[in-house]
Formats: C-alpha cells, sequence, structure tokens
C-alpha cells in the first residue's frame, strides 16, 4: 500500500510538472520531484528496488545524499546543471500542522527560529534568509555553508534542504517572496497555490476546430 501511495503521488508531480498549466512553478516542481522519489525511495518493497550507489563525483552527486559527506567530494561549480546552483543558497522545506494551520507571520517565525538553531542567533539567522514561501511550498532560501546545511536536515519540521538553483534564470532570482531585515516582501508572480491550478484546469478550452465547407 505504502508503495503504491509513493508512486501515485510522484506520478502525480510529475504528470502536473509537464502540464502547461503549471508552468508557473515548473521549475519548483523539477526541484521537489527527484526529492520525493528520494524520500519515498525507503517505501519501495525490496522485491521491485534496483541497487543503488551514490555518487562521490560528478554533476549528479551532492553531499546531501553523502553518509559521510567529505566536502572534498562535491564537483566543481563549472559542472553544476542548475543555474544558480552554487552549494552556497539552499532551499529548506518545512512541514506544518494543518489543524490549526499556522498564519503566514508564524510560519515565517518558524523559518527564523530553525535556522537561528543552527546559526546561534535569530538575528543572524534573518541576514541569511534571503527568501521564503507560505504558499506555493512552505520554506525559505538561506545564504548558508554546506555544513550548516546538514545541520539543518536534522532540525525538527524540516523535510528537505536542497541545493537552490533560479526560478528566473535570465533574471538571475530564486523565487519567492523576498525577505530583507526581517521583513516579508510579497512577489506575486512566484506564488501559486492550488486554488490557481482548480482554476487553470477548470478553465474551458479554446476549440480551433474548422468545418468543412462545400
Amino acid at each position: 500500500m505504502a508503495y503504491s501511495a509513493a508512486r501515485r503521488s510522484l506520478g502525480s508531480i510529475l504528470t502536473r510538472t509537464y502540464s502547461p498549466f503549471y508552468s508557473t512553478s515548473l521549475s519548483l516542481r523539477n526541484r521537489f520531484a527527484l526529492a520525493l522519489l528520494n524520500q519515498q525511495s525507503q517505501l519501495i518493497p525490496d522485491s521491485v528496488k534496483m541497487p543503488l550507489r551514490f555518487k562521490t563525483s560528478g554533476s549528479g552527486y551532492s553531499p546531501l545524499n553523502d553518509p559521510s559527506p567529505n566536502w572534498t567530494n562535491r564537483p566543481p561549480k563549472e559542472t553544476i546543471l542548475l543555474d544558480g546552483c552554487d552549494y552556497e543558497h539552499w532551499l529548506v522545506v518545512m512541514e506544518f500542522a494543518n489543524d490549526p494551520k499556522p498564519s503566514e507571520d508564524e510560519m515565517v517565525n518558524s523559518f527564523v527560529k530553525t535556522l537561528a538553531s543552527v546559526l546561534g542567533s535569530e538575528e543572524e539567522a534573518m541576514k541569511k534568509i534571503y527568501s521564503v514561501s507560505t504558499s506555493t511550498y512552505t520554506g525559505f532560501g538561506a545564504l548558508i555553508s554546506e555544513e550548516f546545511s546538514i545541520k539543518l536536515k536534522a532540525q525538527p519540521g524540516v523535510l528537505w534542504v536542497l541545493p537552490d538553483s533560479y526560478l528566473d534564470v535570465p533574471n538571475k532570482d530564486y523565487g519567492g517572496d523576498l525577505f530583507i531585515d526581517g521583513k516579508v516582501i510579497p512577489r506575486p508572480q512566484f506564488r501559486f497555490t492550488d486554488r490557481q491550478q482548480q482554476t487553470s484546469r477548470n478553465r474551458p478550452r479554446v476549440r480551433n476546430d474548422r468545418r468543412r465547407t462545400g
């Protein structure tokens, strides 16, 4: 049952990733599809698992997947395929209870406290957070070292810590709402809610059928 659920979850994300109605969050969903596959691999029965071995070099390697991280194993930045992925900007995805669901301010406050738990102070955490999201996903972007990114993975409520990459490549923008001096600066162009997704699916399609004449 768990394996089937995992496959359905991954299939749903991959399907939506390549749907034209989801182009606004395409890069974001690409980011999470691979993470979800890695997260759900523990649910796959042994009988259907394929032997895997984590890379310790090459463009597909990440020290986050290394059980014994060695910073010398990381590939040179020139080999990284995703624009903006520099192992200095990190995307931290967190989970929150739905009943009651916290407010946006409460979630942002939790982001700051979570990062402060590894940096030592909330003041330093607020300096290092460059973006937040409480709609498309719940998480934040932080400019920290690889060592701190590993420590963040062990904090309560943290689902994933991934190397961040540009959502808007031409403008070298990581997306999300900006977080400057402890204040959130909303950017609607990077928000994409479930309600917007449903509206897109229900929007009638324009038909281009041509009737034969004569």
